[in-house]
């Protein structure tokens, strides 16, 4: 990187940015109020145990098909965005209709089906910012802000959501949430169809070896790997703190306090964030990845060796220090190695990745925490962190992508960044 830094507010200057970021907490809020309205009306309507396999099966359906998703997004242009995006609107207003039938598994599946089709607009929207700005400097610093703007809006999605549902019933707050995803896909097009088309790394029609590496799923390459491994154990260590709090907390206090401790893994993600912004920075992406994925590690181990005491609430900050700059060194890694017609499928699977491993998480640290305690978890936990960082730093110094390129016969993509890291 050059001697200065960029600051955000120099970042929020650059043309159309502030509009993309307003359109970010517009996409963000049908993500994080749908999934948590669906959980709150199943509830209701069917009782806690119903509405854990419907919360289940509407994230599984979000995350498992996301880069499939996203790479038919891309395929189709913007009116596949909004094609989808209808789609899935009309799905979740089905279920929200059928929502306190006798047979509860018929909201259930349209759920999940709507769910599905939800379309990515997020991923899209990241992939945006490679096009957008200027240089690596303010590429980070945006990536860096759009990220903590992420954080906050997911923080007030399920306050506007039970403000709703004090209001009207909770298939209503389902079916206004689900709406806004039209409004956010048409805005998303409107701003796709500013910017300059993405150079583009397919061959001639007739080059079938060219295709076949443009389509090869990006988790068979090492890029893929390096890039997405240490998200999924970010959502391990997420996931298992969903276990792990409350269940250390019960040993010196009451377990409703307990989310003062999910607060400040969410504190720690946007210190984390800020701090990480606002630095400069000489060492490569790769070695602060695997830098970020190892700070993920000692914070783990840090709360094992901190739980059963009121200490848990810091080392609980610790574990989410380094949150938010994995994140956005996996987007600038995205920028970095990927081809640019690909970034929003890269970035669905670093969604996609985090999800599941956070659902794994869950299930898997309330089994193990079941047998042993809150430690145990927590060691397992940095563990997982601590593969994941020698994945990390295994990722090649020229990207891999490349060099398939270049032994298929495909030209390098001209539009995407040197592998040289800012």
């Amino acid at each position: 990187m050059s001697d200065t830094t960029i600051s955000y507010r120099a970042t929020l200057s650059v043309p159309k940015v502030k509009g993309v970021i307003a359109l970010g907490v517009l996409s963000r809020l049908p993500a994080g109020l749908v999934p948590f309205v669906v959980l709150i009306s199943f509830t209701q309507h069917y009782g806690i145990g119903i509405a854990g396999l419907a919360s289940g099966a509407l994230l599984l359906a979000i995350a498992v098909p996301g880069p499939a998703r996203a790479r038919w997004c891309t395929d189709h242009g913007p009116r596949g965005v909004v094609l989808m995006a209808l789609a899935s609107v009309v799905l979740f207003v089905v279920a929200a209709t059928v929502t306190g039938y006798r047979l509860w598994q018929i909201p259930l599946v349209i759920t999940a089906a709507a769910g599905a089709l939800f379309p990515p607009l997020t991923p899209s929207l990241r992939a945006i910012w490679s096009r957008l700005m200027p240089d690596k400097q303010h590429l980070q610093s945006i990536h860096t802000l759009d990220s903590i703007v992420e954080e906050l809006t997911f923080v007030t999605t399920p306050l506007i959501g039970s403000a709703a549902m004090v209001l009207t019933d909770s298939r209503w707050v389902t079916a206004v949430g689900a709406f806004l995803l039209l409004p956010a896909a048409l805005g998303l097009t409107a701003v796709l169809r500013t910017l300059p088309i993405a150079a583009d790394d397919s061959t001639e029609s007739g080059d079938q070896a060219g295709a076949t590496v443009r389509r090869r799923s990006l988790m068979r390459t090492r890029d893929g790997q390096g890039i997405t491994v240490p998200v999924i154990a970010l959502g391990l260590c997420g996931g298992g703190l969903n276990v792990i709090i409350p269940a250390a907390t019960e040993d010196y206090a009451n377990v409703i306090s307990s989310g003062y401790a999910f607060a400040a893994f969410s504190l720690g993600g946007a210190v984390g964030g800020l701090l990480y912004g606002r630095r400069k920075w000489t060492a490569s992406l790769r070695q602060r990845y695997a830098i970020a994925t190892a700070a993920l590690a000692v914070g783990a181990l840090l709360l094992a060796a901190l739980s059963s005491s009121p200490l848990t609430i810091a080392a609980v900050f610790f574990v989410g220090l380094p949150m938010t700059p994995i994140f956005v060194i996996a987007y600038l890694l995205v920028d970095e190695r990927i081809d640019t017609t690909r970034h929003a499928e890269a970035n669905a699977w670093l969604g996609s990745g985090y999800n599941l491993g956070s659902g794994a998480g869950s299930m898997l640290g309330g089994q193990l925490l079941a047998l042993t305690g809150p430690r145990l978890v927590a060691i397992t936990l940095a563990a997982i962190a601590g593969v994941a960082t020698l994945i990390a730093h295994r990722l090649p110094n020229k990207s891999s992508s490349d060099t398939e390129s270049d032994t298929a016969g495909v030209p390098p993509q001209a539009g995407k960044l040197s592998s040289e890291a800012p």
